[in-house]
């Protein structure tokens, strides 16, 4: 069995919706769980951005909902996590992560990660590679996985078009501001989860009166998100998020494309967000 880091979390009102742990808490508490582990058990993240010129860029992520956990219910929930090395060439980084509660398991999340060979500048950028050599020796035989992970968000689309009933489409704009940033200036990830909430919301008020169950979504929180991240949006940025609502399998189901609000160059959303409630 793959090597993990259990360790407990103090949890405080601020990670908090009143239903459920807020899905950016989630994802930082991913992020914090993944780069522990790699602490533990390889190399630290910052080591492999300073010493190995090796980053790693979030690329696919899955987040389920299955026990409720309320800030009302415990003082403390366990993290686990568990990582491995997947796809032929060593291409990607994948992250299993579980938050248990006092009902058992309340979160579950999965993360692949593709690493970057950096060029060294400040804003880390660089080009698509494979792990290292050294890097991939240190991960055990039961941690790595010769098939790549694949997205579902391309599968989750075609299935809301093939087979739900669209509500409305609608656009929402947000800014790129410092705090929602990382040390290179371009969005922290998890803070892309948080512009899609904030879109479902607005979506909400400006669409419940017409297709009243939407409001659902505000009441009983997200059962369900699968996201893909295809590029990052920069400081300042003004983002432009397009919604889509459906009905589908006796659920609601929000899409969410996210990418520049004056996009001239064409060049695509830079992530997509799938809510399901």
């Amino acid at each position: 069995m793959p090597r993990s880091s259990t360790y407990e979390v103090v949890l405080d009102a601020g990670l908090f919706t009143p239903t459920q742990l807020q899905p950016t808490a989630v994802g930082r508490l991913a992020f914090q769980a993944g780069t522990r582990w790699l602490r533990d058990h390889l190399h630290s993240h910052r080591r492999l951005v300073t010493e190995h010129r090796v980053g790693l860029v979030l690329w696919a992520w899955q987040l389920e909902y299955e026990q409720p956990l309320r800030f009302e219910d415990a003082d403390e929930a366990e993290v686990d996590v568990r990582m491995r090395v997947r796809g032929p060439r060593a291409s990607q980084l994948e992250a299993e992560l579980t938050v248990t509660g006092p009902a058992g398991v309340a979160v579950r999340a999965r993360a692949a990660s593709v690493p970057l060979a950096l060029s060294g500048d400040l804003a880390l950028s660089g080009a698509p590679t494979t792990l290292p050599e050294a890097v991939v020796a240190a991960f055990r035989e039961d941690e790595i996985e010769r098939t790549p992970y694949l997205s579902q968000v391309r599968a989750l689309r075609g299935s809301f078009d093939r087979e739900g009933e669209e509500i409305a489409s609608d656009t929402t704009t947000f800014r790129v501001h410092r705090h929602h940033c990382e040390v290179a200036d371009q969005w922290y990830w998890a803070e892309s989860l948080g512009f899609a909430g904030g879109a479902r919301e607005e979506f909400v008020m400006r669409h419940g009166r017409k297709a009243p169950e939407l409001r659902r979504s505000l009441s009983e929180g997200v059962r369900r998100l699968d996201v893909t991240w295809l590029r990052a949006g920069q400081l300042w940025d003004l983002l432009q998020v397009r919604t889509t609502a459906y009905r589908h399998g006796g659920g609601l189901a929000f899409v969410h494309e996210l990418g520049l609000a004056e996009d001239d160059d064409g060049g695509g959303p830079y992530a997509i967000v799938v809510e399901r409630i």
